[in-house]
């Protein structure tokens, strides 16, 4: 269950990076939107997106010690 919950957050990171990509592309291109909320809107997309990721990779990471500890101990 957590290793699932931790693909669904780094897929929400992967996603939450691409659009930030994606909007200052598309903010740089229009002209439509001020400078300053583009570039406080991308930073912010972008941004949350790695602590997603990051969070991911924590969770993902205490999944795989704890898997380790118990094969360890002999809980098959």
């Amino acid at each position: 269950m957590a290793l699932a919950v931790s693909r669904v957050v780094a897929w929400i990171g992967m996603l939450l990076v691409a659009a930030g990509i994606a909007y200052g592309i598309t903010a740089a291109i229009s002209h439509g939107v001020p400078a300053t909320l583009a570039l406080g809107t991308v930073i912010g997309l972008i941004g949350y997106g790695l602590v997603a990721l990051v969070v991911s990779g924590a969770l993902a990471a205490l999944i795989g010690i704890e898997e380790n500890q118990r094969r360890r101990n002999g809980d098959e």
